[in-house]
């Protein structure tokens, strides 16, 4: 993963798997209605679906799409998971405040039941996001005067739009699986790290080593050592990405007394992966870049910035927002990462914030 580029599929699901945790693929809206006959069925539908069987092919997990939401969520809260479960929801954003707040419930149980035996259930929430242009601050010719004035524009629009309690139920976000688009055909849907086409039998029998490095790290999780300075590490962190510059300070930047221990999991995942059996700060520093991004709310617009009450004109606030816009904007499109703002944050953060000797 690039310092901001968002983690590949393969290995968000392993540690998801592993940590039974839910999380986020983020797809670009528009690009499989291009490529995929009208006559095929959701091409997120079938990446997912067909990447997790690359990933699991003999582990016997049963994956549920979402058709119905409304429905759907009221059959898995009636219904009892024997072995282990993964439930695609196509459009996490399009769901009802009733159906987040139904999701949640849901999700809260599923955890609740994962503790207590093996079977359990994970969500993954597709988002799909598209790179909108910030409105511009300028006045053009013909605008009407009785238009909302340029205080109420979002010049950092945000690609995930459900409620903040739904949100962090997910702990992260991932680019999508890769799929091959020279045929409409489902065969031609592939992960890039688990093309075996033309594998040799010893790069086969690594890979398999690969697919059942989970199981071990399940195992061994807990025996992974985290000093006290690295949780202070990861503390500092928090305090300094809750009073940056560019998030919500009203909302603690989106990060709350629970990221303490996602990002401690998540750096054990990423120890043991490794092959280590203790937590150092570049793990910590991966964990971040991982992590905090999605769960960071921005200022988006000047009444959301906190230095308007200690004097700051608003106008220049706006300025300095759109051309933070201007500037994501074109770096989404390069790094294919909606998230690219965020992720910068997080890194202006790890590199103030002094690790632990």
């Amino acid at each position: 993963m690039g310092d901001h580029s968002l983690p590949d599929f393969q290995t968000c699901l392993k540690f998801s798997v592993t940590a039974r945790k839910s999380f986020l693929c983020m797809y670009r809206d528009g690009v499989a209605d291009e490529k995929l006959a009208s006559s095929m069925p959701s091409a997120c539908d079938i990446q997912l679906k067909r990447a997790i069987s690359e990933i699991y092919p003999t582990a016997g997990m049963k994956v549920t799409v979402m058709k119905s939401t409304t429905e759907s969520l009221d059959s898995l809260a009636t219904t009892h998971v024997q072995d282990f479960e993964i439930v695609i929801i196509p459009d996490v954003n399009s769901l009802s405040r009733p159906d987040q707040a139904k999701l949640v419930r849901v999700m809260r149980e599923s955890e609740i039941s994962s503790e207590k035996a093996q079977a359990g259930r994970i969500f993954i929430g597709v988002v799909h996001w598209n790179n909108q242009l910030p409105p511009s601050s300028a006045t053009k010719d013909g605008d009407d005067a009785s238009k909302p004035t340029q205080k109420t524009r979002v010049f950092l629009p945000a690609c995930i739009h459900i409620d903040g309690w739904l949100k962090h139920k997910f702990w992260f976000a991932c680019a999508p699986p890769y799929l091959n688009f020279d045929s409409s055909s489902e065969s031609s849907i592939s992960t890039r790290a688990t093309d075996h086409t033309g594998a040799t039998g010893e790069e086969e029998q690594e890979s398999a080593g690969k697919r059942s490095v989970v199981v071990d790290e399940e195992a061994n999780l807990d025996d992974v050592f985290v000093g006290n300075n690295v949780k202070r590490y990861i503390l500092d962190i928090m305090v300094h990405l809750r009073t940056h510059r560019l998030t919500y300070n009203a909302k603690a930047g989106g990060v709350y007394t629970s990221s303490l221990d996602s990002v401690i999991l998540l750096s054990r995942l990423m120890s043991l992966h490794s092959g280590r059996m203790f937590v150092s700060p570049s793990h910590v520093k991966e964990a971040s870049m991982w992590y905090f991004p999605m769960h960071l709310e921005l200022v988006r617009r000047s009444s959301m910035d906190s230095s308007l009450l200690y004097g700051s004109d608003p106008e220049l606030v706006d300025d300095m927002l759109e051309k933070l816009g201007k500037i994501k904007f074109e770096e989404v499109n390069e790094f294919e990462n909606p998230l690219f703002l965020e992720s910068l944050v997080v890194k202006n953060v790890i590199g103030k914030v002094v690790p632990p000797v």
